[in-house]
């Protein structure tokens, strides 16, 4: 969790700066080379997220030579597969810009390209890592390269105003180090070394189960990255910097549901074990209202603040293009409490059902990306983007097969009320009938914030409304939980 919280940083905190040193031009080049260097990150199809089971059990019984060799076959396409898509980029992008635009290529390209390789090797390594119970370990060497690089790249910005080839490097460097650092440890346990032999009987087979493990990660590159690709061949720069800068800021609020997805579909099959179905659907579906709550507060706040803090922050950036995303962002946020459904469908075991609907997203994203291409209008295009995220939420939400849980339909409800609040919100903001609502004075701020509050007191009393018929059990399931914390005997679920 601190990893990701510092990995935020990282756009939140850089991005001001690049603009007031680069400009929005180069800026938003920066990010769009980024978004297409990331196309690495998820060049492994979610092989990631298989093996687990086989170096767990070579893990406890070394003997298992059956189990490391599964595991090693394993690997070894990741590695494969990673080092084939680097190369192509960098290849790509060589052919694009010598031989098609006829414009002099820069080796800091292909820095950065390989500087996000090194990453997503080095966080492949710590998801597997973590399997063996090495996490605080894996998890601290991933800590040093996200901070390493944010404060790298903060001395060279505010110090020596670097241009971005420099900041490539630092990425490409770090990342070396961060292999190097993490290899001292895989070396150790002999295992998820970087440049082990290819075991022998290596065949397409391993791949089969791509098919299904791809399609999530594929879909979370695309939510994140695609988008702006596309601004950045419709629109201004400034779209791009704008769009960059809330996704990190609404990126707190879909870090901390994922976070809380595991919780909540670790606790519900656990509850279910135990023969507890009312506590169990109590705290699933607390868990999904307080998802969409939560999502729902970060876009009051940045509705309500009328681009004037922001304007701080994002210098020279449209207010009218600004609201437009941001409403964007606001109303799909209360949607991603869907990844909590998701969570629990993955805990049964229901990878294909998954796929599928991931794969319908991916589809209808490529679709509008392309009709936004040809029509260049970034109105559309957020429009599309929403579409997309309805659809894909509403179909996680409300067909979950072979599962009891009503949180589903109560997650639907609040989050689509919460939509409709916070178009509310936006148009009133918008049409400033206030004259609070263009000052920056104390006393709008304040008056600002009394405004925030009405509102946020309005989606609270209508989620209290929704979930009402939980109120009694989930007053018993807080007493419990506070008695375990003081007695200090906390209860944790079965693994």
């Amino acid at each position: 969790m601190l990893t990701q919280g510092v990995l935020l940083l990282n756009q939140v905190v850089l991005l001001p700066i690049q603009i007031r040193i680069w400009g929005n031009i180069a800026t938003a080049h920066w990010y769009t080379m980024l978004a297409i260097a990331t196309i690495v990150s998820v060049s492994d199809c979610g092989l990631r997220t298989a093996g687990h089971a086989e170096l767990i059990r070579y893990g406890h019984n070394p003997a298992d030579k059956q189990a490391k060799i599964d595991f090693q076959h394993l690997w070894a396409w990741i590695r494969i597969l990673i080092g084939v898509a680097t190369v192509i980029l960098i290849g790509l992008d060589l052919f694009y810009n010598c031989l098609y635009t006829k414009t002099p290529y820069y080796l800091w390209r292909a820095a950065l390209i390989a500087g996000v390789a090194s990453e997503t090797i080095v966080y492949v390594r710590v998801m597997y890592l973590d399997s063996l119970e090495l996490y605080r370990q894996a998890e601290a060497g991933y800590l040093l390269l996200a901070a390493a690089r944010l404060c790298l790249a903060m001395v060279a910005l505010t110090f020596f105003h670097s241009p971005p080839e420099i900041l490539a490097w630092i990425w490409c460097l770090s990342g070396l180090f961060a292999i190097a650092q993490q290899g001292r440890l895989c070396r150790r346990l002999g295992l998820l070394r970087l440049l082990e032999p290819m075991p022998p009987g290596l065949s397409f087979r391993t791949l089969s189960i791509a098919r299904y493990t791809m399609a999530d990660p594929a879909s979370s590159w695309m939510r994140a990255y695609v988008p702006v690709l596309v601004l950045s061949a419709i629109a201004q720069p400034v779209a791009v910097t704008i769009y960059v800068a809330l996704r990190a800021l609404f990126g707190t609020a879909r870090q901390m549901i994922l976070q809380l997805s595991r919780y909540a579909s670790v606790q519900y099959v656990w509850l279910k074990q135990t023969h507890q179905p009312a506590l169990a659907e109590t705290q699933f579906t607390l868990c999904v209202l307080f998802a969409a709550f939560f999502a729902s507060l970060i876009t009051g706040i940045v509705v309500a603040d009328n681009f004037r803090l922001a304007s701080f922050w994002l210098v020279g950036s449209d207010p009218t293009l600004y609201g437009q995303i941001a409403i964007t962002f606001g109303l799909a946020s209360p949607l991603y409490a869907y990844q909590i459904m998701q969570a629990l469908m993955l805990r049964h075991g229901k990878v294909h059902e998954i796929a599928k609907r991931q794969y319908l997203y991916i589809i209808s994203l490529l679709i509008f990306a392309a009709v936004a291409l040809l029509i260049k209008s970034v109105l559309l295009w957020l429009i599309l983007i929403l579409v997309a995220e309805v659809t894909i939420s509403l179909l996680f939400m409300l067909r979950i097969p072979k599962t009891t849980t009503s949180a589903g339909v109560r997650g639907s409800v609040a989050a689509l009320a919460s939509a409709l609040l916070g178009t509310c919100l936006w148009l009133f903001v918008r049409y400033e009938p206030f004259d609070f609502l263009r000052q920056s004075s104390t006393v709008a701020y304040a008056s600002t914030l009394a405004l925030s509050a009405l509102w946020i007191l309005v989606i609270a009393a209508l989620y209290f409304y929704i979930g009402h018929d939980l109120l009694s059990e989930a007053r018993t399931w807080a007493v419990s939980a506070l008695g375990a914390f003081f007695n200090g005997r906390p209860e944790e679920p079965a693994k």
